[in-house]
């Protein structure tokens, strides 16, 4: 039997009158098995209740990396950058190493393919100001910028923790974010990860650089069983990217599983 321990409880969720409540749960063994460790949130809005696994990392900022793509892709929708996920993003011919990037996109693809050209593309269009308009009013990380413009989700100072991801993602959920219906709905579509009769799993991955030689690892998004979201958000450091990048699926859907969320 795994140690469930109540850490605390806090606030009132005004709402449903239901108190939160926060459980401290080890899932060292799912992240043992692919020889990593980190931070793992789950809230369920359902029992206002968050479980976590190291609680004190989840507080921890890092940069979004590729999860960025999530509020990315509605930013670009807004500002009419590209319109819907049938427009072609063509392809400059710049050979990557990432073969599926070398090729024409769209915003369905980029996102699966997590290709960083095309969103670059956008920032090109787009612009650090209007970025930080959107940061600040999605109030998504630390919103703070400052960093290459054209790829500051990538490097410099932009931080968001396992907790942020998982505020951002109820907003995002809940229609919540100061844009348009349609471009949240085009964006929970593009992130779909697996479907099945008993749960619908979505999100994103991404991979930021600590420093010369160690990457911080993410996946968040959520999991919807019938009418109910469960939403999710988990990174590991690692120095071996090639090797432990699938990992994180792996680790959330081990977890998702001890959690009941997910039966084979």
């Amino acid at each position: 039997m795994k140690h469930i321990l109540l850490i605390f409880t806090m606030g009132l969720f005004f709402q449903l009158g239901i108190a939160q409540q926060v459980i401290e749960k080890d899932f060292k063994e799912q992240f043992n098995k692919y020889g990593v460790d980190g931070c793992y949130v789950l809230y369920n809005p359902a029992d206002n209740e968050y479980i976590k696994y190291n609680p004190n990392l989840c507080d921890s900022g890092y940069l979004p990396a590729s999860t960025f793509k999530i509020p990315h892709s509605i930013i670009a929708l807004e500002e009419k950058i590209v319109k819907d996920t049938n427009q072609i993003i063509k392809w400059d011919g710049h050979v990557w190493p990432n073969q599926p990037w070398n090729q024409d996109q769209t915003l369905k693809t980029a996102m699966k393919y997590s290709c960083v050209w095309v969103h670059i593309g956008f920032a090109e269009q787009i612009g650090i100001e209007k970025y930080q308009e959107y940061i600040n009013v999605f109030d998504y990380g630390n919103k703070n910028l400052t960093g290459p413009p054209t790829r500051f989700w990538l490097a410099g100072n932009f931080r968001i923790s396992a907790n942020q991801q998982i505020d951002f993602l109820k907003k995002l959920y809940y229609y919540e974010l100061p844009v348009s219906k349609e471009s949240t709905d085009i964006v929970k579509d593009i992130i779909i990860l697996e479907q099945t009769d008993n749960y619908k799993l979505s999100g994103k991955s991404g991979a930021g650089t600590l420093t010369d030689t160690e990457l911080i690892i993410w996946l968040v998004g959520y999991i919807e069983k019938g009418d109910t979201p469960y939403f999710f958000a988990m990174n590991y450091k690692t120095e071996n990217y090639a090797k432990f990048q699938k990992a994180r699926y792996e680790i959330t859907k081990d977890i998702l599983s001890e959690l009941k969320l997910i039966v084979e």
